[in-house]
């Protein structure tokens, strides 16, 4: 038979690896539902238009589609712009807690092994303005640091504010920001050093030395700063993030890391931002952070607001999660039996019946399948022996 093949990027699920991503999806949004999250889903086609302010990067790896109207469509990369475009057209009371599980699509570079559709649980609060909202998504994410993950994910703080702040301050051109900006988010450090030389005299050039450095755990990023003088704008930023910082790491078991060194997870965030990771895993469980702009892209009053979400994938593949062993139960139907059988598995919705023409072939089945089998007679039903 000619094997056909996955394009690249894309793989099938199936079996335990498939049903312990379902278990973690439902688990996620039971627990977004208890603590009063309306559930949203959004569509998987959106107008190209909605990802227009995004990030050019990003829009050239989306997968793009034509309608009737030739209009350019693409298959949604990310999940919370589309619900930013539902709040924009929909008259929603704010503030308001919405959840979400659901697919987006990124082309990504094929030797970089990355999945092309990734499954995302999340959450985004919209029209709280309190860092409440940050600190209730840290305390979902320690939850499932002790539900799931043996208290190893370390949650990494930073502001996406903080780089733009100590660009503005050196008076950079946007060609400048841009190039000094990859040489740091890359680390590529000869590039780096040889930029910062133009700025030996400035008073940010000893933040400049040690911004690649800036990333550790709070004791060690502090230490970093304790020897430098950063603009008044930057300083409040490093104090919010190290106060929400100390909060978090009080939690049960929860390891908190800091990085000012590193670009935000998304490039429409506006304030303080997280990620979760489990060391040796190349990739975030979870991220997120404050996006109080985002919904001025489509409406003309920005309205604050926080979000994050789990990538499913990877929290499946390192999650300690126990499946249900029990065994299932079969029910064989014996000849003229059928009304029989019918009031018997409405009484037990749970059994199944098993799809054998032959009594020798539903034992065949039960003992492959591990089940208990029942047999539906005339007569009645009886386990079998």
């Amino acid at each position: 038979m000619r094997q056909k093949r996955l394009p690249p990027g894309f793989r099938d699920e199936f079996g335990e690896e498939a049903q312990k991503k379902a278990a973690l999806s439902h688990s996620l949004a039971k627990c977004f539902f208890e603590r009063g999250y309306t559930k949203i889903n959004t569509p998987l086609i959106e107008y190209k238009n909605i990802f227009d302010d995004y990030d050019l990067a990003v829009q050239q790896r989306m997968y793009e589609v034509v309608d009737s109207s030739q209009e350019r469509l693409v298959i949604r990369p990310d999940l919370t712009l589309p619900i930013a475009r539902f709040l924009a057209n929909i008259q929603v009371n704010l503030p308001k807690k919405f959840y979400y599980t659901g697919d987006v699509f990124a082309m990504n570079q094929a030797h970089r092994g990355w999945a092309n559709q990734v499954t995302q649980a999340g959450i985004e609060l919209v029209g709280y303005a309190s860092e409440k909202a940050e600190l209730e998504c840290l305390l979902i994410i320690n939850q499932v640091n002790r539900l799931w993950l043996n208290n190893q994910l370390y949650v990494e703080l930073s502001d996406a504010r903080f780089a733009e702040t100590v660009v503005d301050a050196l008076g950079l051109t946007a060609a400048e920001r841009t190039e000094l900006f990859e040489a740091l988010f890359n680390k590529n450090l000869p590039v780096y050093e040889r930029l910062i030389e133009a700025y030996t005299e400035n008073t940010l050039y000893s933040l400049l030395k040690i911004w690649p450095r800036l990333f550790g755990s709070i004791e060690e990023v502090q230490q970093e700063l304790d020897a430098i003088i950063l603009p008044m704008s930057a300083q409040r930023l490093v104090n919010g993030v190290m106060q929400m910082a100390q909060a978090v790491q009080k939690l049960s078991s929860q390891k908190v890391r800091i990085d000012f060194s590193s670009p935000a997870p998304q490039p429409y965030y506006t304030g303080l931002t997280f990620r979760g990771y489990i060391d040796g895993v190349a990739s975030y469980i979870v991220s997120g952070g404050r996006y109080d702009k985002l919904l001025a892209n489509f409406q003309k009053e920005p309205t604050p607001a926080v979000g994050m979400g789990f990538d499913l994938d990877v929290l499946a593949s390192v999650a300690d999660i126990t499946l249900s062993q029990a065994k299932p139960s079969y029910v064989y139907i014996g000849e003229d039996a059928w009304d029989v059988v019918a009031d018997y598995v409405l009484a037990h919705p749970t059994y199944s019946l098993v799809l054998a023409d032959t009594l020798a072939e539903a034992r065949e089945q039960a003992a492959v399948d591990g089940a208990i089998l029942y047999v539906v007679t005339e007569e009645g039903v009886k386990a079998d022996a």
